[in-house]
């Protein structure tokens, strides 16, 4: 890590002392007249910050202020001749004085400062007069903030010659805030650390030499008028922090918990130079002062308690893709600062950690380990040194290095980055930490440890939202010289709930209990092979646990095989399992193994009927599981010497249990697709965003956990161009590339357009978290009919909105029929929620319609519910159509069963449940109703819906569930009639005691259906009544989409009440 040092001087006090006349001169060989004359000064700093709180911080123009002056004045042989006592003008004290001071602001420019580089913009200038100064040759010092020195039983002694002034012994005031008086005016460590001391000359713009550094040169007051000048200087500096991460590696991250400034001067010369612990020689007398070292002001990074988790919602944390803090005005004058006494140590030991350029350290080790690390030497050998120490924690999860833990940054002060220790005073040092690497490769000298023998992993990590997914787990063992014999995971907690729901979340959480149930939750060590798991009632929370135990999900071996290199190799285990998926080993050197682990997702259904899933359905909490490692260690003859495990107490952690922990990641639904006309190419701007709470009203940009990227993986070549999108990310090869931490922002350009009677598609793929997750973004343009299956069914693109017109979007939901009833739809401007935002939903939130009457789409007719009549249809009307096909649009007919069957059958047919944007979006909405309430009146808006896609080709066809979440109005219902409903068989939270023989424990056996009353979903009717299994429970009149679960699936006749409900319809044409 390199930093950046700026000395420059702190803030320079002036003082003007003049006379009457404007005519001045040094003359010292004139002759001495006899008499006395008169004098004048200012001092104004910037205003001090209108608090300073108690967070162990300082505002960085903390000492600025002058509160009062004392001028004195000595002979030729440093022998006090006079001194005057000054406070501000319209001071109130009892204290005696002999005259006062105003203050004015002057502008400062780098020619006023020590080393021409002023540190401060604007300081105070104090005029004062002072009468009675005697004519003669004198030495004169200004003193500030310390009171009246002559009346002072402390000092009053001190100040009889020029010596005992300057060698008045300061102490640091430790104490940080007193109580005393009100908010306004209570005293802190700032004020009382602000001693100033400085020399008059003659000229204002004498050398730099006489009246800008520690070197008084004598005043001759010879002439009226004359006028003096004093730059008086803090015996305290000051030191901001500022952090640069960008030449860290992708996958790293470093929280910042604390910066103190260590080893301060407990004492501090007045106007001497504080050489503390200095024996002396012979230009110099040893120190007289007590050369105690203190324990400096600390700035924190984190609110309250140490924290313990480390995640996105750490106050600070440093990636490559947001790599500095402060972003703006780190070392501005009254940013938060560090104070210290001035402390010249000289020049030493070469500070840097590679000060001879061979890539080792040269001094490597901890403290406290002189067994372990005999050469390490603590603070480069200067025991009186003042540092800094910056404590973090870091987390790596790049595969080349992995590792965590607490790490703490030292950087001795002084003038330069190598051989200077002097930390001066009225200085402000400006300290930039460069990160780089690693985080745990760097300049500044670096404290950490890593266990051996132990097992490094990045925790936590993370896995996709989406069923049937896979992450490679990396691990870094060391093995303290053995041979790595074989790896061992189990899964310990494995969660179908949301993880760290806030409170007002209303989800049954009796039964998300930890430790408990894990054939429920979402992970598997082994790779999902059936999709679909089935069982039989009755259905209870342990329904999966002989599957998920008879096919050891959450338990696997990973034997390694002897390796003599260090290449990569890959080992599928023992015999039989080949088909679990493969795992990755490579061995660095004789004692270092990086193991890469595949971790999965589990089935889109865990037996229907208990609605757990592989899909995480939460859109605002991920969900959690967690995995022990162990690892075998061999001696050379092959015996074991030991096994050491994540869960033991050899880790480095502030958390106690280091077992990785596994997030399945949000569900991410904005943006989901993009759809275009065949005319329209405007692009759009892709952000991924996704909501803070189940209940939220807003989307927000989330940021990856490791670095992304976004490609075109189906589709039309060239269809689309992928661009670096308002971040200006880096494109490569067709991909946009997004570094650690930064947001997903990338924009889809369409390249012209296509045929009225031509689609064109494609898939974008983007890996984020460190490409352990995938969303899908499925871009179509064009709404011809089409075929997502070679030689199928062309599907239309729209809903249908009366019996001889569709819609005239895709996006929009189209109406909704009663079986057998074409000429009534129900307009889609009805299908409203009860209110706006339909959120914070109970299940008296739900409304009938009592005596309102429906329009009529297409007409200005309204009808009651009763009066929109379906067409009779009893059970055994098997084979019954909806209607006959010459009551529809020309070549079309509504989607039987034996259509949709064909997508669910086939193999490279895949759903997708998310938001599409249609011809006038570009952006993603954050707004709730913006991104789902799209109508034929609000044509900007997102709506939710199904895509169902074909993998290899990119063909998708979407299917939306309707601006209010709702593709379905209910004929019966607790709250009446008409209900607009998705949920066929609830209209109630799912209750606690039995369901029939079905559910014998009620919701504790299912409890993802606690709340399916209020889910998001629609359904659509098929074309005909049908009698079917597999896919299907028997009679059957239409498809459901289930957006909360991700199901597609046939719906019952008795979910639609006998065909007496209201759903949308969906039409195909045959080639």
């Amino acid at each position: 890590m390199k930093r950046n040092i700026i000395y420059s001087l702190l803030t320079v006090l002036a003082f003007a002392l003049t006379a009457c006349t404007d005519d001045w001169l040094n003359n010292e060989g004139e002759q001495m007249p006899e008499g006395e004359t008169g004098v004048t000064a200012t001092v104004e700093f910037l205003p001090l910050r209108s608090a300073l709180d108690v967070k162990t911080r300082t505002a960085g123009d903390a000492i600025k202020d002058i509160d009062n002056l004392c001028i004195l004045l000595y002979d030729m042989e440093g022998g006090l001749m006079k001194s005057y006592y000054l406070l501000p003008e319209g001071t109130v004290s009892a204290e005696e004085k002999d005259g006062t001071f105003n203050v004015s602001d002057i502008d400062r420019s780098d020619a006023d400062a020590t080393g021409n580089k002023t540190a401060e913009s604007r300081t105070k200038r104090a005029t004062f007069n002072l009468s009675q100064i005697p004519y003669g040759r004198y030495y004169m010092y200004a003193v500030a903030n310390m009171g009246n020195l002559a009346t002072s039983e402390v000092h009053k002694e001190l100040i009889k010659t020029a010596d005992g002034l300057k060698s008045i012994d300061l102490q640091w005031e430790t104490e940080w805030t007193s109580t005393e008086g009100e908010a306004t005016d209570q005293k802190t460590k700032a004020t009382a650390n602000n001693q100033m001391f400085g020399y008059f000359t003659t000229q204002e713009n004498a050398p730099e030499k006489a009246n800008r550094n520690t070197q008084d040169s004598p005043v001759t007051i010879n002439k009226k008028g004359m006028k003096l000048h004093a730059w008086i200087r803090r015996a305290a500096s000051k030191i901001t922090i500022a952090y640069d991460a960008s030449r860290l590696k992708e996958g790293v991250f470093i929280y910042l918990k604390s910066v103190q400034i260590k080893d301060i001067p407990s004492h501090c010369y007045l106007g001497k130079e504080n050489n503390v612990g200095s024996e002396g020689d012979s230009d110099k007398p040893a120190y007289q002062l007590n050369s105690d070292l203190l324990g400096g002001e600390v700035i924190k990074y984190y609110e309250g308690a140490e924290p313990t988790v480390f995640d996105e919602s750490y106050p600070v944390r440093l990636t490559t893709g947001q790599p500095r803090y402060p972003e703006e005005k780190a070392h501005d004058e009254i940013a938060n600062s560090l104070f210290f006494f001035e402390n010249m140590q000289g020049i030493g030991p070469d500070k840097r950690q590679d000060a001879n350029g061979d890539g080792k350290l040269d001094f490597p080790g901890l403290p406290d380990h002189p067994d372990k690390y005999p050469n390490y030497r603590p603070k480069d050998a200067m025991p009186y040194g003042t540092y800094i120490e910056v404590d973090a924690y870091y987390v790596s999860v790049n595969p080349e290095k992995v590792g965590s833990g607490n790490i703490k940054y030292r950087f001795m002060l002084g003038k330069d980055e190598k051989t200077d220790y002097n930390a001066e005073r009225n200085h402000h040092y400006k300290l930039t930490l460069k990160f780089k690497n690693y985080a745990n490769d760097a300049d500044w000298h670096i404290e950490y440890e890593e266990p051996e023998p132990g097992i490094e992993v990045p925790n936590p990590y993370y896995i996709s939202y989406l069923y049937n997914h896979s992450m490679m787990l990396p691990l870094k063992v060391k093995t303290g010289g053995h041979k790595l014999g074989k790896i061992e995971a189990r899964i310990v907690d494995n969660r179908w709930g949301p993880h760290d729901a806030l409170k007002a979340f209303d989800y049954y959480y009796q039964m998300d209990i930890a430790n408990a149930n894990p054939w429920n939750g979402f992970l598997s060590l082994r790779k999902t092979k059936d999709l679909f798991i089935t069982g039989t009632s009755p259905y209870t929370a342990t329904s999966n646990q002989s599957y998920y135990e008879e096919h050891k999900r959450g338990e696997r071996t990973y034997p390694i095989g002897d390796i003599t290199d260090e290449e990569e190799h890959s080992f599928f285990g023992e015999a039989g399992e080949e088909k679990d998926g493969e795992y990755k080993v490579r061995k660095e050197g004789d004692s270092i193994y990086h193991v890469l682990l595949p971790m999965y997702t589990r089935a889109k259904q865990l037996i229907k009927a208990t609605a757990y899933t592989g899909n995480n359905p939460y859109v605002a909490y991920q969900r959690r599981s967690e995995v022990e490692i162990k690892a075998t260690l061999l001696n050379p003859d092959g015996t074991v010497w030991k096994t050491i495990s994540t869960n033991s107490s050899v880790t480095n952690s502030v958390k106690g249990n280091e077992n990785p922990v596994i997030y399945q990641v949000r569900r991410v639904v904005n943006p989901k697709g993009i759809w275009r006309s065949h005319n329209n190419s405007a692009g759009f701007d892709v952000l991924l965003k996704r909501l803070s709470q189940e209940n939220g009203t807003k989307f927000e940009a989330f940021t990856s956990e490791g670095p992304w990227k976004a490609y075109v993986v189906r589709g039309d070549e060239k269809f689309v161009n992928l661009g670096g999108g308002k971040d200006n990310n880096e494109v490569k090869n067709d991909t946009v590339c997004g570094k650690t931490g930064s947001n997903i922002d990338f924009r889809i350009d369409f390249n012209g357009s296509c045929g009225e009677n031509e689609n064109r598609y494609a898939i974008i793929r983007v890996e984020y978290h460190n490409y352990t997750c995938y969303h899908l973004i499925f871009v179509r343009q064009g709404d011809a009919p089409d075929a997502l299956i070679d030689g199928g069914t062309e599907w239309h693109a729209y809903n249908m909105k009366t019996k001889d017109s569709e819609t005239a979007s895709p996006l929009e939901e189209g109406s909704l029929f009663k079986w057998g009833n074409l000429t009534d739809p129900i307009d889609a401007l009805a299908n409203k929620n009860p209110k706006e935002y339909w959120v914070d939903v109970t299940p008296e939130s739900f409304q009938g319609l009592g005596t309102r009457k429906l329009p009529i789409a297409g007409t200005n007719e309204e009808k009651s519910w009763e009066e929109i009549k379906p067409v009779e249809l009893i059970n055994t009307d098997i084979g019954k159509a909806f209607v006959d096909k010459s009551q529809l649009p020309s070549n079309t007919r509504i989607a039987s069963y034996a259509d949709f069957k064909a997508l669910y059958d086939h193999g490279d047919i895949k759903q997708g449940y998310g938001i599409l944007y249609g011809d006038e979006s570009t952006s993603t909405e954050d707004d709730i109703v913006a991104a789902y309430g799209y109508d034929y009146n609000n044509t900007k808006r997102g709506m939710r819906g199904c895509f169902v896609y074909n993998e290899q080709t990119g063909k998708n066809l979407f299917f939306p569930i309707g601006a209010s979440g709702y593709g379905h109005r209910k004929n019966k219902d607790a709250k009446g009639p008409g209900t607009l409903r998705y949920a066929a068989s609830r209209d109630d939270r799912f209750p606690e005691g039995p369901v029939g023989a079905v559910y014998p424990d009620g919701v504790q056996g299912v409890p993802l259906f606690y709340d399916v009353y209020m889910r998001p979903g629609a359904l659509y009717w098929l074309s005909n009544y049908v009698d079917v299994q597999n896919p299907g429970d028997g009679t059957t009149t239409g498809w459901d989409f289930n957006y909360f679960t991700f199901d597609f699936y046939p719906i019952t006749y008795y979910a639609t009440n006998g065909g007496k409900d209201a759903c949308f319809i969906r039409c195909v044409e045959d080639k």
